[in-house]
């Protein structure tokens, strides 16, 4: 077996024990370094950490042969035991392999058996070790499949954190993203943090994070008090061994030109922590390996949500030039839909809705007229009382709506709902579906009443818009049994307390 790579360290604290085990390990081509007793071997482990075996006795002062595994193992666990003694019982030998150690050679041994038990416990590791790298390549295989799946940045970054804690076996862990000035760090996800540290925005050059953002290095630490220089920046970091590494910027096109995107972005956009191995075992290159793969493959991903944003935001923009443009064309409507959306998004936020529902009758209030697009402009100004076949126009523009929107990727069905069913009233009168009670969502009624008082408020090409008093008296009318009465009530309070002038030109956004 070729040995050229292979150390090993001794461990007796007899010393003709040691010296004659130094020079058979010598003669047969291994680097040998011996230790007097169990403390001296886990600081010389501490200082090699390239050693691949450890001969240690199992009777010695202080510290025993048993204990010393035990406590190698937290220091340098790829190392592999091997204990020697004159005293083999059944109980030494449970324990010893209990802690880890591969073999057992009798005092007094022969060169032979020396031989035999290192190929036997090199061979053992060697297939241990394929085997757990087979593993790692499998879960991280499935890990990059799943992460190549999210398209959502919270979903995404929740992902690889647990991901992450889960395959390097740590209990606190945290994703750090580049702030927009590319000048510091924030907390975006974090698992085992204080609540302190939640959220927090760590300047470059006061963190550990920090340092690996500013120099795109990571960081694989064993113990943090043998770099002074990064203790510095550890604002008190209770975990002595961690990993922090970089989520890197990858080249890419400009979304329209196809062309490397020169604009100035930092090259780092997020940081990934780890720390508190379990079992208080100390993080390895091998777990910095692994996490540098699943770091790749967030990165990835991460811009890729980034670019999706961006285009959906292009196409959004979009859209909402044409709800404006179809505005424009009636000065009467002008403005309809922005106004209609701050009033439902205030109203979502005073009845307590989740912030995400906030956000969906944000985007659906924006687009639910869009449909009047299929209307001619003569029956949507016209004066005089419009006759069944035009309303029956009017009434088919949340079909026409939902058709046009329903190819629109990013958009999900409850955005499709308030296009639809706007207008859908709670005794089934309402249209195009004659939808009944349950069946009409909560984010659609609070739209419904919104909508409602905006058209009755404004002027129409056919009357003046309405005081206050007669839209007080209107909609307490249609509580009964068409809007929503939770809603209503709110509409009225907001009414005649004046607070409803608050928001017609102003767009409230909901805390996360």
């Amino acid at each position: 077996m070729d040995t050229d790579c292979t150390s090993i360290l001794v461990v007796d604290d007899e010393a003709v024990i040691r010296d004659l085990m130094t020079e058979i390990l010598t003669e047969e081509g291994y680097d040998v370094e011996a230790a007097r007793d169990g403390l001296h071997a886990l600081e010389c482990l501490r200082e090699r950490p390239d050693f691949a075996m450890l001969f240690t006795d199992i009777m010695m002062p202080e510290m025993d042969g048993i204990e010393l595994i035990r406590e190698a193992r937290h220091v340098s666990p790829d190392v592999i035991p091997i204990v020697m003694t004159g005293h083999a019982t059944l109980e030494t030998a449970r324990a010893a392999v209990k802690e880890g150690a591969y073999d057992y050679v009798l005092k007094p041994f022969s060169i032979g058996e020396i031989r035999v038990a290192i190929d036997n416990a090199l061979e053992r590791h060697r297939l241990l070790r394929e085997n757990a790298r087979l593993r790692d390549l499998k879960q991280t295989f499935r890990i990059s499949e799943t992460i190549a799946a999210i398209h959502e940045e919270d979903h995404l970054l929740d992902f690889v954190l647990h991901a992450s804690l889960e395959h390097v076996e740590a209990a606190r862990g945290s994703i750090m993203l580049t702030t927009e000035n590319g000048q510091a760090l924030q907390v975006a996800i974090s698992v085992g943090l204080p609540d302190e540290a939640k959220d927090a925005v760590v300047p470059y050059g006061k963190s550990i994070a920090g340092w690996v953002a500013e120099h795109s290095l990571p960081l694989c630490i064993q113990n943090i008090q043998d770099s002074p220089e990064l203790v510095k920046l550890s604002r008190r970091l209770k975990d002595h061994s961690f990993i922090s590494l970089p989520l890197e910027h990858n080249l890419m096109l400009d979304t329209y030109t196809s062309k490397p995107n020169t604009r100035s972005k930092p090259h780092v956009i997020a940081v990934l922590n780890v720390s508190q191995k379990k079992d208080g075992f100390l993080f390895t290159d091998g777990d910095l390996k692994a996490l540098s793969i699943v770091a790749k493959h967030a990165s990835v991903a991460l811009e890729n949500v980034h670019l999706l944003k961006d285009l959906e935001s292009a196409h959004l923009d979009t859209l909402k030039s044409m709800a404006l443009v179809l505005e424009a064309k009636d000065p009467y409507t002008h403005g309809h839909s922005e106004r209609v959306r701050n009033y439902s998004v205030a109203a979502g936020i005073q009845l307590g809705m989740p912030s995400k529902d906030v956000e969906t009758m944000r985007l659906g209030a924006m687009l639910h007229d869009v449909g009047k697009i299929g209307v001619s402009d003569a029956i949507l100004n016209k004066v005089e009382p419009l006759i069944y076949a035009e309303w029956e126009a009017i009434k088919l523009h949340p079909v026409v709506g939902y058709d046009v929107l329903a190819p629109v990727g990013f958009l999900k069905p409850e955005h499709l709902a308030l296009v639809r069913s706007h207008h859908e009233r709670l005794d089934g009168s309402g249209y195009p579906d004659g939808l009944r009670e349950g069946a009409i969502d909560d984010r659609v009624r609070v739209l419904a009443v919104a909508d409602t008082y905006d058209a009755m408020s404004g002027d129409r090409a056919y009357r003046k818009g309405l005081s206050a008093e007669e839209i007080v008296d209107e909609l307490r009318f249609c509580a009964h049994d068409k809007l929503d009465p939770e809603v209503v009530a709110l509409f009225i309070h907001m009414i005649e307390s004046g607070e409803i002038h608050r928001y017609r030109d102003l767009e409230l956004k909901p805390d996360k």
